[in-house]
């Protein structure tokens, strides 16, 4: 991973939150319709880089970009925080995101026999 590379990329549409260990898993999910119409309200790294979203050709391409938001990174989390009813999210950005991809993981469906999970997925949960 480079230094530039984000730990954790955090997807804001209205008053939901998706996120992603990498931009190109982040693209995989999106949908450009979806970037063309403007769904989504902000797209961050952990540490309040902004992530310039655009479609070409009809993929969905995100851009790191040189401006830093932290203030507003935080802002966005807080109110998801109160949202979802787990305040203080936003002092740790990338906490946060691990622990939800440890609860996805724990509760996903359908459920491998053990033997089989550790064979189709050996490193567990995504991880920052």
């Amino acid at each position: 991973m480079a230094d530039d590379d984000p730990r954790v990329v955090f997807l804001f549409d209205d008053m939901d939150l998706s996120m992603f260990p990498s931009l190109e898993s982040a693209e995989d999910w999106m949908e450009a319709v979806d970037v063309d119409e403007g769904e989504y309200t902000a797209a961050m790294t952990e540490t309040g880089r902004v992530i310039r979203l655009r479609t070409e050709n009809g993929l969905v391409v995100l851009e790191l970009t040189g401006e830093e938001d932290l203030a507003k990174l935080r802002g966005l989390l807080r109110e998801y925080g109160e949202l979802i009813g787990q305040r203080g999210i936003e002092l740790d950005p990338v906490g946060f995101a691990n622990r939800s991809w440890q609860l996805d993981w724990e509760n996903r469906w359908p459920k491998w026999p053990r033997w089989l999970d550790r064979r189709l997925h050996p490193y567990g949960p995504v991880q920052a």
